[in-house]
């Protein structure tokens, strides 16, 4: 005997409520700018931070880079990288500062009588030396120095002056004038060390990018873990309303008890994804917190981050040509920039190299004037300093000669592999060189490429959504009038859930890859939006 089927009984109301649950986040997505929406159902995050009184941050984007630049830990510490470039080059430039010196000392002797007119003699010597002297541009060293003696005797039988004072002024300059000569090769160390704060600075700038551009990932990661919960509350919001629809059937005899047992199910599984979806939140905010905060106030672990920065974006129609992007990062990257300055360094080291390979050849020219003062035994007269010093400032016994010293060591290897490994570190630097601008230039295509994909997949993930909200309205309908089976509804809610997510997930991966295409050109600054 043939089953007769029952026409099922139809619930415009609860048929009413679902239709809405489904299309309620699509035409959330759809508002024009602008538009007044109802208050959408709040995360028990929030919930649980305002009852607790927790401090809520809301934060624009350009609000998080502004405090990432600012108090990221990792940031500060590159900080100091430039820093300790700048006390080098200061080092490197104090080499031709001026030098105060100065030395004294003090010798006794006795010498034995060796005959009649050679008696034992006692001395005593006191000593002492003031200079000053200076290393310029040239490579040359300037010194001048005033040299003032006593000496005093004791057994001389009176043929030598029991007392004698001396005043020596000596002027001395040394030029180099192949090994070590001229001011490029006296400079070297100072321009190397300039260059090298170049580099420190361009390095700086490039850590700086990179940490803002994980700031702008956490900041729609975690924007993206927020409308994600929705997308799965809203799913679980149509099991729930189904679950209901099926159980007054079930109440009014219009469907069996088992049918139960697939909505529960269906129930079960959308409250495990909406657990993973709110512990995704936490996780998403922890990571915005570590590049955001410090860790100087203990309190920034229970902070209540907030993006309020719509994830929702309309794709640019038109981008710009790659040769323009390319070029903007060839002269903006600041690691192509601190490349550069790594091979001018480079060429600085191999000019000192190449020079070390020359002989020594200097040029010594010196001036000095002395004045002696004694006493004298036949008038007993006592002798002074002043007269000593006198006679050496009057320069009337002066005192000066030129010469010229050359000395080149025997093979000279060490000076020869020297230079020729500064040749293979300018050759290495600048093959580093050229790599890191093909690599900028395949970033940039890479970056505008999938700026452009990620524009037509927003397109056709919207469009997705779309027609799996009409198929979820056609198969619930179907299943009121009995063509349908409460599977093929929850089938098409779960094609409905993931068609969402990967329209969210489009989303956040165009509002990072805007991001990412001006971080491959050199422009991510802290405030950009």
């Amino acid at each position: 005997m043939p089953v007769l089927s029952r026409k099922p009984r139809v619930h415009p109301f609860g048929l009413a409520a679902l239709l809405a649950l489904v299309a309620a986040p699509l035409a959330a997505q759809q508002r024009p700018p602008g538009h007044k929406q109802a208050p959408e159902k709040p995360i028990p995050l929030d919930q649980e931070a305002e009852a607790r009184g927790t401090e809520i941050k809301y934060l624009r984007l350009a609000d998080a880079l502004r405090r990432g630049r600012q108090a990221n830990v990792a940031l500060k510490a590159a900080e100091l990288l430039p820093q300790q470039a700048r006390l080098d080059l200061l080092f490197a430039e104090a080499a031709f500062q001026p030098e105060l010196y100065g030395n004294t000392g003090f010798r006794e002797s006795r010498s034995p009588q060796r005959n009649a007119f050679s008696p034992s003699v006692t001395s005593q010597t006191i000593d002492a030396t003031l200079g000053w002297r200076h290393r310029v541009i040239t490579g040359g060293l300037f010194d001048l120095a005033f040299q003032p003696t006593r000496f005093d005797s004791d057994g001389g039988g009176g043929a030598f002056p029991s007392t004698q004072f001396q005043s020596q002024w000596v002027a001395s300059f040394r030029q180099p004038l192949l090994r070590g000569a001229w001011s490029d090769y006296a400079l070297a160390q100072v321009t190397a060390a300039k260059y090298r704060f170049t580099q420190a600075e361009h390095q700086l700038e490039r850590t700086a990018q990179d940490t803002l551009l994980a700031i702008v990932e956490a900041y729609w990661e975690l924007a993206f873990a927020r409308e994600n919960w929705r997308v799965v509350d809203s799913a679980l919001s149509v099991a729930l309303e189904q679950l209901r629809i099926t159980e007054e059937r079930i109440r009014v005899e219009d469907l069996p008890p088992r049918d139960r047992i697939a909505d529960e199910a269906e129930v079960a599984r959308r409250r495990e994804e909406l657990i993973v979806a709110e512990n995704a939140i936490r996780d998403r905010e922890d990571d915005l917190r570590r590049l955001l905060f410090d860790g100087s106030e203990a309190r920034m672990w229970r902070y209540n981050l907030r993006p309020i920065e719509p994830i929702d974006v309309d794709p640019a129609a038109d981008l710009p040509p790659f040769e323009r992007l390319v070029e903007t990062a060839l002269q903006r990257r600041p690691d192509i920039q601190a490349l550069r300055s790594a091979v001018a360094a480079a060429e600085v080291a191999e000019l000192e190299a190449d020079r070390d390979l020359l002989p020594q050849l200097d040029f010594v020219g010196s001036y000095s004037s002395s004045g002696v003062s004694s006493d004298d035994p036949s008038t007993g007269r006592q002798a002074g300093f002043r007269d000593s010093f006198r006679d050496a400032s009057d320069q009337q016994f002066p005192d000066w000669s030129v010469r010229i010293e050359f000395s080149i060591p025997i093979g000279n290897q060490a000076a020869r592999a020297r230079s020729r490994r500064a040749k293979l570190e300018v050759e290495r630097q600048r093959r580093l060189l050229h790599q890191a601008m093909i690599d900028a230039t395949r970033e940039v295509r890479e970056a505008l490429r999938r700026l452009r994909t990620l524009g037509q997949s927003i397109t056709a993930a919207r469009e997705s959504v779309r027609l799996a909200t009409s198929n979820l309205e056609t198969e619930q309908v179907k299943l009121r009038v009995g063509a349908s089976t409460a599977f093929e509804v929850q089938r098409r809610n779960q094609e409905l859930r993931e068609a969402r997510s990967r329209l969210l997930r489009n989303q956040l991966d165009y509002r990072t890859a805007e991001s990412r295409l001006l971080h491959v050109q050199g422009l991510l600054r802290a405030g950009t939006e």
